[in-house]
């Protein structure tokens, strides 16, 4: 099956994978074709095409957005958006010039992709098949990054109508499904399937957790609970600060490390300046060596934000079940990723926003060894059977190929 992937993210570091280049060389490993478009949004406008084949014959166009100037900021990035969307369009139709395109699978938000996804409803000859993690725009507005109003009606029905240009839906769990339902509206013929967050069920091997701590920096004696991912709003960054602040004046043994950069950083740095002793911040490590140094901690922390309706399933989660660390989730209660964990017996929940509760669980856990060692057994157990790449890919080319609703 000749495939196009039209991602937003997609890294040229073969040691530093995204999900996007696991699932495209996965897809190609079961011998399908793969091309990946990436518009790489986070780019600096007006850098140079990247081109390249990967190791295992993943074909990549990676392009930057265009530079627009103009003396109206709205209409740059109008513009900027339109030119941009149009230059995947023709780097599409320049792929299915030289052959024919059977799956196109895209990612949410769709709105990142828009002209690609109408050319190829309308044009093409491909099924489409939507990989949808982020409810956009319901969750950008219910943690306070877009308005409500027109603003917000104009892209909910924006987005509604490219999800509709896709034959297939992958949601991550069936209270994503059950979400998309309510606050989407769908084509009839549309199928909706569950297609689990995925990641590479290679062997992680064992290290020195001492000499792993000693080189980053770490305390060699306190249980560590690390935390990893974006540092924006969403991700429950408060919740994790104000617990490392109760346990330093509780005087908890327990030590906390970051592993992430974004917008909040100033948060991190701010908690550091006021001098409590039981943080580190490593702001960027690469994907094998965040392995490495996760392994040397004890519990891993997820967190989310309170009054939220969107359910989430954190990918961090493969990470932290390939090395064995048992998971304290802070979520918000529409989700089913914390029954989930709980069932899997790999983690414990609490309600998102709850710091307090999230301080007493993580403190409870830290105290039950035998019960940490049972969940760091049952992780890589838990990652095998529900979230290895192979496994998904599989699923989503099954999915395309018969129906589910």
């Amino acid at each position: 099956m000749n495939i196009v992937m039209l991602c937003t993210k997609f890294s040229l570091q073969e040691n530093d994978p995204w999900l996007t280049n696991e699932m495209a060389e996965a897809l190609q490993g079961q011998g399908h074709s793969v091309t990946v478009i990436n518009l790489d949004w986070a780019a600096a406008a007006g850098e140079p095409d990247h081109r390249l084949r990967t190791s295992k014959g993943v074909e990549v166009i990676s392009v930057a957005p265009l530079l627009v100037r103009s003396r109206l900021p709205m209409l740059s990035k109008v513009m900027k958006w339109a030119g941009s969307s149009l230059r995947v369009v023709k780097l599409l139709r320049e792929v299915s010039r030289t052959r024919p395109i059977d799956l196109v699978v895209g990612f949410s938000p769709a709105v990142t992709m828009s002209l690609p996804l109408l050319w190829q409803r309308y044009r093409g000859q491909a099924k489409a098949y939507m990989v949808l993690w982020d409810f956009f725009p319901h969750h950008q507005q219910q943690i306070g990054l877009m308005p409500s109003g027109l603003v917000f009606a104009i892209a909910k029905w924006f987005e509604s109508t490219l999800i509709r240009t896709f034959d297939h839906i992958g949601c991550m769990s069936p209270a994503n499904i059950a979400y998309l339902k309510r606050h989407y509206r769908l084509r009839p013929s549309q199928q909706v399937h569950t297609l689990p967050i995925w990641g590479r069920n290679t062997a992680v091997m064992p290290l020195d957790r001492q000499q792993t701590r000693e080189e980053m920096g770490l305390p060699v004696d306190r249980p560590i609970v690390v935390f990893g991912g974006q540092l924006v709003h969403g991700r429950g960054v408060e919740d994790l600060l104000q617990v490392a602040r109760i346990a330093a004046r509780e005087g908890s043994r327990s030590y906390y490390l970051i592993m992430g950069s974004g917008t909040l950083e100033g948060q991190v740095k701010a908690y550091l300046d006021e001098g409590h002793g039981n943080l580190s911040w490593i702001a960027r490590v690469p994907r094998e060596r965040y392995l490495d140094v996760a392994q040397a901690c004890d519990v891993a922390l997820v967190c989310t934000v309170r009054d939220v309706d969107v359910p989430s399933f954190p990918s961090k989660t493969i990470d932290y079940l390939r090395v064995g660390l048992p998971i304290v989730a802070s979520v918000e209660r529409s989700t089913d990723y914390g029954d989930f964990i709980v069932e899997q017996d790999v983690g414990v929940r609490v309600e998102a926003g709850e710091p307090v509760q999230l301080h007493e669980c993580i403190e409870q856990l830290l105290a039950d060894p035998q019960r940490l060692a049972r969940m760091a057994r049952r992780g890589p157990e838990c990652m095998a059977e529900h979230f290895d790449v192979e496994h998904v890919a599989r699923q989503l080319i099954n999915q395309v190929g018969r129906p589910e609703r």
